[in-house]
């Protein structure tokens, strides 16, 4: 169990650290041609757009959906750790 609860923290982690490169990407960059960012919208596009369509937010000039998802999978990672653990 506890390798199963490490390796999903791990994965978790990543997930948390592309979707932060991807909200840099998109502010320094947003119409970026390079592999890696198209790359992380493709992985995190999926996820990002579910949380869009459950929350209607307003359109701002900052896309906050990003920093959602990070305390979405923050709470996973937490709640997975401890019941695991």
């Amino acid at each position: 169990m506890y390798l199963l609860a490490k390796t999903v923290e791990i994965l978790l982690s990543i997930y948390i650290w592309m979707i932060i490169l991807r909200a840099i990407i998109s502010w320094v960059s947003p119409y970026s041609r390079f592999p890696l960012a198209s790359l992380l919208f493709r992985l995190t596009d999926p996820f990002l757009g579910k949380i869009r369509q459950l929350l209607p937010l307003p359109r701002m000039a900052i896309d906050i959906t990003p920093v959602i998802a990070i305390l979405i999978l923050m709470l996973i990672r937490y709640l997975f750790s401890a019941v695991l653990s």
